[in-house]
């Protein structure tokens, strides 16, 4: 069958369809990069789908709108963009084909780069201050340097040495020890602990003591919230015992009221009694014509003695007992008298 003519349109190369300008409707096709092009009497304007083919066979960009999709070979099935001076590709892309930097990456802050080299094993390895820049290592050396700074030592006791948090805290508590047994104790004279003792309460520990207590005779007991600390007494400790309102002293084998050795009263000649408790008694004693009521104290009148009101008299016969110029008592001359 014989072959119709067809109805043919403008065409020719790319570069002269540039110096024409299609009428209104007219259409004109470029024979070397097979795009189709529609005029409006002024401008030209590219129309129909995404150009195909190689990549090797895409056409010189210039045209911007273009699309250029790559069918075989090198980039097969990437679509590129004519931006009016390259072709750009549109696909998702790799980090490695991607332009601009980190810098660019933000989700409302801007994130800035790290440096390779300042990375390992996937960590920073460098710290900066925008002026002084350190790696972890010299960070770490510096921190080390005992010249320059002095390093914690729990078991050290020279000025120089540092201790840590916790060991200040149980030094504190030992010396809490020496200093908190010193406090007012409720009682002394408890032989069992008490059934619901308060946190911090302390007692004496008596001899003889039983429960928790027994074989603690003369420590300071203490209750911690939930058991009983003995603390052992040093010569010089004192405590204030709250139900006497007295204050004891440890003088290293028992407790004692603080000045008691000052009180203490020896009864001498005619006393009887005395001691070293808080109240001493002291007794006149009795005998041989003196005689002890309970208020008062009195001569046996006899043999020439006589009590009266004026108190105790003598009665001495001036001629027969004198006194001599010693004031000492004679006898004189006695006289049988007369017939």
């Amino acid at each position: 069958m014989a072959r119709k003519q067809l109805i043919t349109i403008y065409q020719g190369l790319k570069a002269s369809l540039g110096a024409v300008s299609l009428q209104s409707g007219e259409m004109g096709f470029c024979t070397d990069t097979r795009e189709v092009f529609i005029g409006d009497g002024t401008n030209n304007y590219f129309v129909g789908r995404a150009l195909s083919g190689t990549e090797a066979a895409r056409p010189n960009a210039g045209n911007q709108g273009r699309l250029y999709y790559v069918t075989s070979g090198n980039n097969m099935g990437y679509l590129y963009y004519d931006s009016g001076s390259a072709w750009v590709r549109i696909n998702a892309q790799k980090l490695s084909e991607m332009t601009g930097s980190l810098d660019d990456v933000a989700d409302g802050t801007t994130y800035a780069r790290v440096l390779k080299a300042d990375l390992s094993s996937g960590h920073v390895n460098k710290v900066s201050d925008g002026t002084n820049t350190k790696t972890a290592a010299e960070i770490k050396a510096h921190v080390d340097d005992a010249s320059k700074h002095r390093l914690i030592n729990d078991s050290g006791t020279t000025v120089t040495d540092l201790w840590s948090a916790q060991k200040i805290q149980n030094e504190i508590e030992l010396a809490k020890h020496n200093i908190e047994p010193q406090a007012s104790v409720k009682d002394q004279n408890l032989a069992a602990p008490p059934g619901s003792p308060a946190n911090s309460d302390r007692y004496i520990i008596p001899a003889s003591a039983s429960g928790a207590w027994a074989s603690q005779t003369g420590k300071i007991a203490e209750w911690n919230g939930s058991t009983w600390v003995f603390y052992t007494p040093q010569i010089g400790w004192t405590c204030y015992v709250d139900d006497e309102q007295k204050v004891y002293s440890w003088n290293g084998s028992a407790w004692v009221r603080t000045g008691g050795a000052l009180q203490t009263i020896t009864a001498g000649n005619g006393l009887t009694g005395g001691g070293q408790a808080d109240t001493v008694t002291l007794n006149v004693g009795a005998g041989n014509g003196i005689m002890v009521a309970a208020d008062t104290v009195s001569a046996k009148a006899g043999k020439g003695i006589v009590v009266n009101s004026t108190g105790i008299e003598a009665n001495i016969d001036g001629e027969s007992i004198i006194y001599d110029a010693d004031n000492k008592l004679t006898v004189s001359v006695i006289s049988g008298g007369t017939f």
